[in-house]
């Protein structure tokens, strides 16, 4: 691994990675993706609303990467770095919710004011959520799914940026 980090070697390594750019992305969503299903499949895990909404921004990643097949265009990088920053965004405020720190209960906590009867009762039993957006139910070396969504968002980013402004740089010191 060293080898590759030496000086001589990263350019090399720079053009791998923007070469095959959209097969990472691809490969990334897809292991989020699968990872996230296995979980909630085989293990019964099942995801919390905010959970769902995270998953959303990978199936656009999986569409981009297998469009990026026929189009090879920076508008699609762009629109991959749109998507990372959104799972970025959605992850964090999951983060933030699981700690308490923002309140968000539309269909992720229960109430149940408005029960008069056992009819209302079974009704609002069968639309309450199994797994509450504030409740931490699944964690690794002490990080919620949520965080470990965070940080990956973070570096697949980083990576796009910088695979989006050193492909400007190249452009246009190519057009001068």
């Amino acid at each position: 691994m060293l080898y590759l980090l030496k000086k001589n070697n990263r350019k090399y390594l720079i053009k791998l990675v923007e070469k095959y750019y959209f097969l990472i992305v691809f490969i990334a969503s897809s292991s989020i993706l699968i990872s996230a299903y296995v979980l909630e499949l085989f293990f019964n895990h099942p995801p919390c609303n905010l959970c769902e909404y995270q998953r959303v921004p990978y199936f656009l990643l999986l569409l981009i990467s297998l469009v990026s097949v026929r189009i090879k265009k920076n508008q699609l990088k762009f629109i991959a770095l749109i998507c990372f920053s959104s799972s970025f965004i959605i992850s964090g405020f999951h983060s933030l919710v699981e700690r308490k720190l923002v309140e968000f209960d539309i269909g992720c906590t229960s109430t149940g004011g408005d029960i008069d009867n056992i009819e209302d009762l079974r009704n609002f039993l069968e639309q309450t959520p199994l797994i509450k957006c504030d409740e931490i139910s699944f964690s690794i070396l002490g990080l919620s799914l949520a965080n470990l969504n965070l940080v990956i968002s973070a570096l697949l980013i980083i990576l796009s940026y910088y695979i989006l402004t050193n492909h400007e740089n190249k452009t246009s010191k190519n057009n001068r």
